[in-house]
């Protein structure tokens, strides 16, 4: 196992053993919570500075924890922390997410270590690919609505060039995470939305999602995760019972660790430690 999975696998299973990153990993997650609580109940004038207030301190936060752990092990526990609680930056709407934007294209161009640089592109590129796979999904959610033909839908896909720049984050991270790491914190980052289209569970649905994954041409680790999410989808479609939905909820999470670990053995190594 290489160093970024073992650090990763020991901060899973003792967290406890390294209390600087664990308060960092649970100040993480009270910043996403809190101010998600603040929207759902109240819009005011002064969300705007609430929001750009609570993405520098996230921004401040990975540093930190990056600083501590390296790039892709801090990436691995966020993706993990996010998934286990149900909370992130992906469930603010799109306009909040756009006035983080902003935000993020300034903090890349006002930090001057390396590795403040390096966080602030990877939360940069993150918002950008949100923001595509909310419109991919927009488009495929409106396919059975008689006011948005298939031809409209794919002259906005066109015209606001989706893929173009779904691509080049993609190839962004890729550089300083390596593929696989950078493929699980996509599809996190998806799933993640509040505001996305879901595979229902109907005979049509799931044989599409059955016919995604055997064309994703993706490994068994990525695979497995991505029919256990659409599992998820499927039950809570449904209505299922709550026990039901939360153990596969705990299936998510092991698949999730499996990936991860995977993901860490083949990211780059100079990236993949504190030591940067």
């Amino acid at each position: 196992m290489s160093s970024g999975a073992s650090v990763f696998a020991a901060h899973i299973q003792e967290p406890a053993r390294d209390a600087k990153a664990a308060l960092v990993r649970k100040e993480l997650l009270q910043l996403k919570a809190e101010t998600l609580r603040s929207v759902g109940v109240q819009k005011d004038p002064q969300l705007r500075g609430r929001m750009s207030d609570m993405y520098q301190d996230v921004v401040a936060k990975k540093i930190q924890l990056t600083a501590h752990v390296g790039v892709a092990v801090a990436c691995a526990l966020e993706v993990y922390d996010e998934s286990c609680e149900r909370v992130s930056i992906s469930q603010f709407s799109r306009e909040l997410r756009q006035e983080l934007t902003e935000i993020g294209v300034s903090m890349k161009r006002r930090h001057s270590s390396r590795i403040a640089r390096l966080v602030a592109e990877v939360e940069a590129q993150r918002l950008a690919w949100r923001h595509a796979h909310e419109f991919l999904s927009w488009l495929a959610f409106r396919r059975d609505d008689a006011r948005y033909p298939a031809a409209d839908r794919l002259e906005r896909l066109e015209a606001f060039k989706v893929e173009q720049r779904l691509l080049q984050s993609r190839e962004t991270l890729i550089r300083f995470l390596g593929h696989p790491m950078c493929l699980a914190l996509e599809a996190h980052d998806r799933f993640m939305l509040g505001n996305r289209w879901r595979l229902s569970d109907t005979p049509e649905h799931r044989l599409e999602r059955q016919a995604w994954r055997l064309l994703s041409f993706q490994p068994g680790e990525v695979i497995r995760l991505e029919q256990a999410r659409s599992r998820i989808d499927a039950l809570t479609s449904s209505r299922a019972p709550r026990d039901q939905i939360d153990a596969q909820r705990e299936e998510v999470r092991l698949l999730l660790v499996v990936q991860l670990k995977w993901a860490l053995e083949r990211a780059p190594e100079d990236l993949n430690v504190a030591v940067l």
